[in-house]
This record gives C-alpha cells, structure tokens and sequence, in this order.
C-alpha cells in the first residue's frame, strides 16, 4: 500500500497527516520543548532495582525523571542485570502523564545517564513505515480532529470519553433505520478515530442493543475487518450479553487528545497559544510587509511570557521583526497596511 506523509515544521510544534493511498489515516503532533520520553528516543539509563514482581528492571533515565520499565520478555542478548548498572535503551512507549517509559535494552555501556538520542517527528514516522515518502506542507486537519460526539453516516452518533482508566464509546442509535445498521457503522468510524488519534488501551464499547445473534456475529466480523489493517496490536473480547464490547489497542505514545487538550477535553493554554502563533505566520503571509499586532487573551500572553521555547526568535525568522503581542479578550490579528 503507497503511503505519503505531509509535514509541517510550524511555530512551537510539528504536525505530520499520513495517507494511504488518498485516505487520511493518522494525524500527529510533536512539540520538542516538553521534555520527556517519547517513542523511539534513546537513552543511557541506571538500574534503579530489579524488580520479579513486574518481571523488569526499574530503570532512571534523567536525574529527576519517571522510572521507566525494561521488561525481561523478549530481552534474549540482555545480560544478567544489577542495580547501579548503566545499559543503553530504546524507548518502546513514551512517558504519559505520571506513567512512566517503557524501554528495551539495546546494549551494555559507561556513559553518563540521559538521552543520547531524540528523534524527529519524521524520524518516528520513517520508522514505523520504512517506505513511506514525505511532502511539506501546511497541516490543518488537527483542529477540529478530536470531537467528543461524532455523527454516523446513517443517523445516530458516537461519544468519545477518556477516563482516567480507559477509553469509553457510546454509541446513539438515534435515527438510524436499524440498530444493526447503527452498529456497523459505528465499528467502522470507531476504527478509524482511534488509529487517526492514536487512541488506545482498555476500550468500552457500548453498541446498541442487538437482540439476533445473526446480528451480533455481523458485528463482531466487522469489528475483526475494520481494524485488521490497524498496524497497532488489537485485541477483542465477545459481545456481552449487555451489548459491551471489551478491546485493547495498544498505545505507544500519546494520544492527538492528550497533547492538544487538558483532562476534561479543553484545549490547554499552550494549544491556545501555538494556535495564536499559527494564526500571526499566516497573517503574515497574506500581508507582507505590514505591521502586525496579536492580542490574545491574559493566560496566553502569560504563558508566552514564560514559553519553554524562544517562539520570538522563531516566529521572526519566519516573517521578520514586525509584530507586537498584546492582551485583548481573544485571539485576533491586526495588519496595517
């Protein structure tokens, strides 16, 4: 299958669409100023202890990082490990939230403890589909990418919940002609969202009430064919008898949820931010040579007071020294011309 990704380097982060053949298959997002595991970085960690109870070692990556895991399973060259030892790692699950990496051991070292490697958003794409080519261009789709309620095709619709411990799914039956035909294509939008916004880990499904079984085998073969092509290890348990499906994806890095938006589903102050910057460059491009001026609401102009990255400098490469940021009660751009 031809695969192409489109990546943007934008102010504060990158964005990257991947399409197979012409269908939008996954959105991602990079910021390179929060700091912390991500999928495919590399380490230099320190054996903090061996633990049989997980089957691992706990290992430190940073002096004052999150423990991450190096499990055994799978480890065959490792060698016999011991407390205070230094081995270098390869990170297989990136740190989210207060949840620790989990790494694999890549070999045996003296060097001192941190990351020795820091992989691009194009870096981590490449890895995953070896063959895949690249375009730049702007990449608009995440915007508007993680709906809570999705409307069906036939009627009906689809709530998305992410709860501290698993991802909850309704399904509304509501004006579609039949609940079978609500079902199949909810298990089909289901699949797509999840892949599109790296969503994953312990799943609940609730599908409407299918009283044949005919119709519950129909659904439980869908589910099996849509998410066949889903290069994340998926794994289903039966419709229960309440019309639950129990599923697991996995989940390697964040989620397009997680990095744009806070625990109740509200874009965080830095999304408002990176997106007020996106909004100045694209001004700047339909007015060259005028003057600008950004204002934006007082938690975002404080954050950019105190940003983890020098946004100014960036954003001055990009359109020259001829804007101003000011507070105001929302995000607006002002040229004059």
């Amino acid at each position: 299958m031809k695969r192409r990704a489109v990546i943007e380097d934008a102010v504060g982060e990158h964005r990257a669409i991947i399409y197979e053949g012409r269908r939008m298959v996954e959105l991602h997002i990079d910021r390179p100023w929060q700091d912390f595991p991500r999928t495919g970085d590399r380490y230099v960690a320190r054996v903090t202890s061996v633990d049989p109870s997980v089957a691992g070692a706990w290992v430190e990556l940073s002096k004052d990082g999150t423990p991450a895991l190096l499990p055994f399973a799978a480890q065959r060259d490792m060698p016999k490990l011991t407390e205070g030892q230094r081995v270098d790692v390869a990170v297989l699950r990136s740190q989210i939230g207060n949840k620790g990496a989990t790494v694999r051991f890549t070999g045996e070292t003296e060097a001192a403890v941190g990351r020795t490697k820091r992989l691009t958003l194009r870096e981590r794409i490449a890895e995953r589909f070896p063959d895949i080519t690249f375009d730049d261009a702007a990449v608009n789709a995440v915007e508007d990418a993680c709906e809570v309620s999705l409307a069906l095709p036939g009627g009906g619709s689809i709530t998305i919940e992410q709860t501290q411990a698993l991802l909850a799914i309704d399904v509304d039956k509501g004006a579609a002609i039949s609940a079978v035909a609500a079902a199949t294509e909810a298990a089909k939008l289901i699949a797509s969202q999840l892949r599109l916004r790296a969503l994953g880990g312990l799943i609940i499904i609730d599908f409407p009430n299918l009283r044949q079984p005919k119709q519950r085998k129909l659904l439980e073969r869908t589910l099996e064919d849509v998410f066949d092509a889903d290069p994340n290890i998926v794994k289903f348990n039966g419709l229960s008898r309440f019309g639950v499906i129990e599923m697991t994806r996995a989940k390697p890095d964040l989620s397009l949820d997680e990095i744009l938006n806070d625990k109740f589903g509200q874009p965080t102050v830095a999304t408002h931010a990176i997106q007020a910057l996106r909004r100045l460059t694209r001004e700047a491009a339909a007015a060259p040579g005028a003057k600008l001026e950004l204002s934006v609401p007082a938690n975002v102009l404080t954050w950019l007071s105190d940003a983890p990255f020098d946004w100014r400098a960036d954003v001055a490469d990009r359109i020259g020294e001829r804007f101003t940021v000011v507070e105001g009660n929302s995000i607006d751009v002002k040229a004059d011309r």
